[in-house]
């Protein structure tokens, strides 16, 4: 175990949520401040932070909230999965130059209260960010709702929302190696280029220059067996149009709705039972249980480079307020994290 550090000269900062969004939010909800540098405790781990991750599900954390998902508090930090590493430890579990993650706040220097909630990365999963990208909870979760909820099989047609994200770059590659015919959907003919080319998609569309009826017609003739949703409103109720009947549709997220103040519903719900689609809502910390399969499984092949990967990186802890709601506008190709300090070498 190590001892506290000394102080760096770089002095300790954080974003707090200062206000809370009605609709679509602005960098006036977040509020970057000086904060103490943590001290070490008994059983304490000190976390330098790296990356921070950008999810769209942060939106909805930035409202209120119901009991059983509450939102942050104001004027208290930003939570996200976090890359970091140990630079003083008094846990057994942790020891100095440990790369670790956790749901950490958005602060250059956090204390990590007796290493709870703090996992070690494993060398062999490559770089570290990797640990809260590919080969963590996003990666699981578009494992999980193609492989194990999508219930893709050699043929089907696979329909995917928001192809060039976080999961769907992940979820394309999946249903190509289970044999699927995979559509894509994104929103500029730069997404369009990348996941053609990178992620596994045999076609897609901009959804901002094409009908999706017409896309969808065209480029699913045989209809969609499987759709899965990032985006939901007009897109979910496209799918739903071209579903074939017995299709299966995870959803793990309804970005389009995010920034709505009333919910607008969506249309064609009749067409779950004339069709006997089966739509499953889920959240992957409901399936976190196998992420160290998931990851035994996925390694080999990000390792090897069957499988690709993109990080779209803003740098900077000042800059994750707009580099979130660029996200949430749509401005990023591939997985969005904000590196807040420099990435040491990635450990032998």
């Amino acid at each position: 175990m190590t001892q506290p550090h000394t102080a760096p000269h770089e002095p300790n900062q954080r974003i707090v949520l200062a206000r809370r969004p009605s609709g679509w939010p602005d960098e006036s909800c977040f509020r970057l401040e000086s904060c103490p540098e943590p001290d070490c405790g008994p059983q304490d781990v000190l976390v330098q932070a790296i990356w921070l991750s950008l999810d769209p599900y942060l939106r909805g954390r930035m409202n209120e909230g119901p009991s059983y998902a509450p939102g942050f508090a104001l004027d208290r930090p930003i939570v996200s999965r976090v890359v970091g590493r140990v630079i003083a430890s008094r846990n057994e579990r942790f020891r100095e130059g440990d790369f670790v993650w956790g749901f950490l706040d958005w602060s250059l220097r956090v204390r990590v209260p007796r290493g709870e909630g703090l996992h070690r990365i494993d060398p062999a999963l490559g770089k570290p960010s990797l640990a809260i990208s590919a080969m963590g909870m996003p990666g699981l979760t578009a494992w999980v709702g193609v492989v194990e909820l999508g219930k893709v099989s050699p043929g089907d047609t696979v329909y995917i929302s928001s192809a060039a994200g976080t999961i769907g770059q992940l979820a394309g590659q999946f249903a190509r190696q289970a044999g699927a015919r995979v559509i894509g959907s994104v929103g500029s003919d730069d997404k369009l280029d990348f996941v053609l080319r990178h992620c596994g998609y045999h076609a897609g569309f901009n959804y901002k220059r094409q009908d999706m009826d017409d896309a969808l017609r065209e480029l699913c003739p045989n209809g969609i067996d499987v759709y899965l949703d990032n985006v939901g409103g007009a897109t979910l109720e496209a799918a739903l149009r071209h579903a074939n009947v017995g299709a299966r549709f995870p959803i793990c997220g309804m970005i389009s709705r995010y920034n709505e103040l009333e919910d607008s519903g969506v249309k064609g719900m009749q067409l779950l039972v004339s069709k006997r689609i089966t739509m499953t809502g889920f959240i992957v910390y409901d399936h976190v249980h196998k992420l160290a399969a998931y990851q035994q499984r996925a390694a080999a092949w990000f390792g090897s480079g069957e499988m690709r990967f993109h990080e779209d990186i803003v740098h900077g802890l000042a800059q994750a307020p707009a580099a979130l709601l660029g996200m949430l506008r749509g401005e990023a190709m591939g997985k969005r994290l904000v590196q807040v300090s420099t990435a040491p070498p990635t450990p032998a």
